[in-house]
């Protein structure tokens, strides 16, 4: 359970800085804690639940930059911060850019502003807490989400071979966890901001435009189990923008900052591409397993770069996308179409992911194609008609 009253953790190599410290904390609710160099700190955090870090650069031995590598490293959770009275601003300065400290008081330092910082940061900490836990909750529901899902789809399929309505209605029900986890991590976000004085508006109204754009996903997503129960091709027909699902997909996935700042990306759109006739939201559920079966597989990859193309052949659209992943042994090329073959363990998906994307596909007389080798990567290719 997270200490919302925060617990604090004081590093400076004068005696004097720390007993004024002492004396300025001494009737503020969160827990104090004061050490006068990095070997010390560092025991303190072995044996301490700490909130926020505030260090002093200049100390003797371990100086306030290599312990706050080692916080970083250890204990990327805690909030640090440099309280100090002559660095490199520019090295500062970069470091608050790149997210390794979240503020830098100078000394002297205010009384007054030293407290309202510290109680931020607190208030910060235990936020981000709070979004992990409901994050853990989320995946934990989820999980067991998709445990019953295969759990049924394989009923399903002991029973007909074919029961293409329980296939649906399951993909359907996977589909939902990427618009969720949109909306989840905008209002994490959006949380974050708010605590700000003067919150970026535009960047609000932003991640508010990307919860209003998946909560409109999920009432599709919805409405479209019905439309599923029905045999046929797609249950409506719209103009459908590639380029701009695909947008929409990368926009969404770049909330997560493994994504963001990890995965090197490739995108060619080719420029005023066609539309094609169809269902949008059954376009989207097509790039959104795809570009999400590329993500997974990178995750062990020592280079993880997603390629995703655009353009057109023989009067189709053609969209290629690829990943450094682990690959897909040749024998296995043949099954991964079947609605109960999946490589990933057992929690991370049903195995429905790509054979409902080949069922949606050929419901508009496309096809998909893949080319694999282990350890080398994967390249879906999928031809749509105009």
């Amino acid at each position: 359970m997270t200490n919302k009253t925060g617990t604090v953790l004081f590093v400076d190599d004068e005696e004097k800085i720390l007993k004024a410290l002492k004396r300025l904390f001494r009737s503020e609710p969160c827990r104090t804690f004061f050490a006068s160099g990095g070997p010390a700190a560092l025991d303190i955090l072995n044996a301490e639940n700490v909130s926020v870090v505030i260090t002093d650069l200049s100390m003797p031995g371990m100086d306030g930059f290599t312990l706050l590598d080692r916080v970083k490293a250890e204990y990327p959770d805690i909030i640090r911060i440099v309280m100090s009275g002559h660095s490199d601003t520019d090295t500062i300065l970069n470091a608050i850019n790149q997210g390794n400290l979240y503020r830098y008081i100078v000394k002297p330092f205010n009384e007054a502003e030293l407290k309202i910082t510290t109680k931020q940061a607190v208030e910060l900490f235990n936020l981000q807490q709070d979004k992990r836990n409901l994050m853990q909750r989320l995946e934990e529901h989820n999980n067991l989400l998709e445990e019953r899902v295969e759990k049924r789809t394989n009923q399903l399929l002991a029973i007909e071979k074919k029961a293409e309505i329980g296939k649906y209605a399951s993909q359907i029900v996977h589909n939902m966890n990427n618009p969720l986890m949109a909306v989840f991590g905008s209002i994490g976000i959006v949380e974050l901001m708010m605590k700000n004085a003067n919150p970026d508006m535009d960047k609000l109204q932003k991640f508010l435009g990307i919860m209003k754009k998946n909560a409109c996903d999920l009432k599709k997503i919805i409405r479209s189990i019905l439309d599923h129960a029905r045999e046929g091709g797609p249950s409506r027909t719209e103009p459908v923008n590639i380029n701009e699902i695909i947008a929409r997909a990368l926009e969404f996935f770049e909330l997560d900052s493994i994504f963001k700042y990890k995965i090197e990306k490739n995108i060619s759109l080719t420029e005023n591409l066609p539309f094609m006739k169809g269902d949008s939201i059954q376009i989207k559920q097509i790039m959104d397993n795809l570009i999400k079966n590329a993500i997974d597989a990178m995750e062990h990859s020592d280079k993880k770069c997603l390629g995703i193309k655009t353009g057109m052949e023989n009067g189709d659209i053609i969209i290629k996308i690829s990943d450094t992943g682990e690959g897909i042994a040749e024998e296995d090329l043949e099954k991964i179409f079947s609605p109960d073959y999946t490589t990933k363990p057992v929690g991370k998906g049903t195995g429905l992911g790509l054979a409902s994307v080949k069922a949606m596909i050929n419901a508009y007389s496309g096809k998909i194609k893949v080319k694999s080798e282990k350890g080398k990567g994967t390249l879906f290719t999928v031809q749509l008609p105009v």
